[in-house]
C-alpha cells in the first residue's frame, strides 16, 4: 500500500506554517482532523514525524525527508496541470532550468538560442543561484535540470544523476596594465599582495578557491571584495585595481578589458548537468539536453579554451555519468 497523499499534504502544510493551528486555518480543516492524519501517517511508517511544543511543531529527521519528497510531488502536480493546459495551445513546457553564475555567460545562452530556433512554442524558466540551493530545488521537483558544477563530493545525492560536459580550469584575470599581464602563466604565490575580488561563501567555486590557496601555502587575501556577480567582477578587474579567479567557461572570447593567465598548479572543476533519477524527462527537456551537449562540445574545442587548460568530455574518463 502506498502512502496517502492527503496525509502527506497535511504534513507539508504543518511544516510550512509551523503549527497545527495555522495549517488548519490554511487548509480549512479542524485541528483534530490534521492530528488524526498525522497519527495515521506515523503509524503507517512506524516513525515520529513531528515534535510538538508550545512554540509550534518541528519536523523530525524522518519528517524532513517526507516533506522534501512531498514538495516534489506538489511541484510535479503543478507542472502537470500547466503542461496539460499548454497542450491545447501547442506550447511545450514548462521546463525549469537552474544554473550557477559560471554557466550563464556562455553555456546556457547558446543552448537557449538554439532551442529558440527549433520550430514550435515553448515555455522555459531559468533560475540563477548557487549550487546547494539549486540542487535542493532539483531534488524537490521545483527544477527539471541543473546546469553547473558536478562531481562535487560534498553535494552528491543518491536520487540525483550527474552528467559531465567538460572540465573548466581556474585561471587568473589581471588588469591590462598589470606588471604580470604579459605573462602566459602565473603562480598563486606571485599575487600575495594583490587586491582580490573573491566569490562569496556558499558555492563550490568558493570551496575550490579556498583549496587552491591552502594547497599553494598562500595566506587568504587580506584585501578582498566578495561578490558573485560576473559583470561586477569583470568591471572591477578592468578598472585596474583588482585581480580575481576566472574560468574560461565564464568568458566570451576574445576577452576585452583584462588579461587572462593560466594558473600554474591550479585546479579544474567538472561542469555538467543534473537530473532527478526517478524523473521521466519531457520531449522539451530531452531536446534541451541534446543542444546543451552540442554547445559544450563546441566550447571544449575552442582553441582559447584549450590553451587555458580546458578539457572536453570526450577526453575524460567516466564522463557520461556519476552517481
Amino acid at each position: 500500500m502506498t502512502l496517502d497523499p492527503q496525509q502527506l499534504f497535511v504534513l507539508l502544510a504543518i511544516a510550512r506554517h509551523g503549527s497545527f493551528g495555522r495549517a488548519a486555518i490554511a487548509l480549512g480543516q479542524s485541528q483534530p482532523t490534521l492530528s488524526n492524519n498525522i497519527a495515521l501517517l506515523e503509524r503507517r511508517l512506524g516513525v515520529k514525524l513531528l515534535e510538538r511544543s508550545r512554540r509550534g511543531s518541528k519536523l523530525t529527521a524522518h519528517g524532513e525527508i517526507l516533506v522534501r519528497r512531498t514538495e516534489g510531488i506538489a511541484a510535479i502536480l503543478n507542472d502537470a496541470e500547466s503542461e496539460v493546459q499548454n497542450l491545447d495551445t501547442a506550447i511545450a513546457g514548462p521546463l525549469r532550468v537552474g544554473a550557477t553564475p559560471g554557466a550563464l555567460p556562455t553555456l546556457l545562452p547558446q543552448t537557449l538560442a538554439r532551442l529558440g530556433s527549433v520550430p514550435g512554442a515553448r515555455i522555459v524558466e531559468v533560475v540563477e543561484g548557487l549550487d546547494q540551493a539549486l540542487t535542493h530545488d532539483l531534488r524537490t521537483g521545483r527544477l527539471d535540470i541543473f546546469v553547473g558544477p558536478v562531481r562535487e563530493n560534498l553535494t552528491g545525492h543518491s536520487d540525483i544523476v550527474e552528467h559531465v560536459l567538460l572540465e573548466d580550469p581556474f585561471c587568473i584575470a589581471v588588469p591590462p596594465d598589470n606588471a604580470l599581464a604579459d605573462r602566459d602563466c602565473i603562480q598563486l604565490n606571485e599575487l600575495g599582495d594583490a587586491q582580490w575580488v573573491l566569490p562569496r561563501e556558499g558555492s563550490t567555486y568558493r570551496r575550490h578557491v579556498e583549496a587552491m590557496f591552502l594547497t599553494a601555502g598562500v595566506p587568504w587575501p587580506a584585501h578582498a571584495v566578495y561578490a558573485n556577480s560576473l559583470p561586477l567582477l569583470e568591471a572591477m578587474i578592468a578598472s585596474g585595481e583588482y585581480v580575481t579567479f576566472v574560468s574560461p567557461l565564464q568568458l566570451r572570447f576574445p576577452v576585452a578589458g583584462f588579461r587572462v593567465l593560466r594558473l600554474d598548479y591550479g585546479s579544474r572543476r567538472a561542469i555538467g548537468y543534473k537530473v532527478r533519477r526517478s524523473a521521466k524527462p519531457s520531449h522539451l527537456a530531452d531536446r534541451f539536453v541534446d543542444l546543451l551537449i552540442d554547445v559544450a562540445d563546441e566550447i571544449a574545442r575552442n582553441p582559447a579554451f584549450v590553451q587555458l587548460g580546458g578539457r572536453g568530455r570526450t577526453g575524460l574518463a567516466g564522463a557520461d555519468a556519476t552517481e
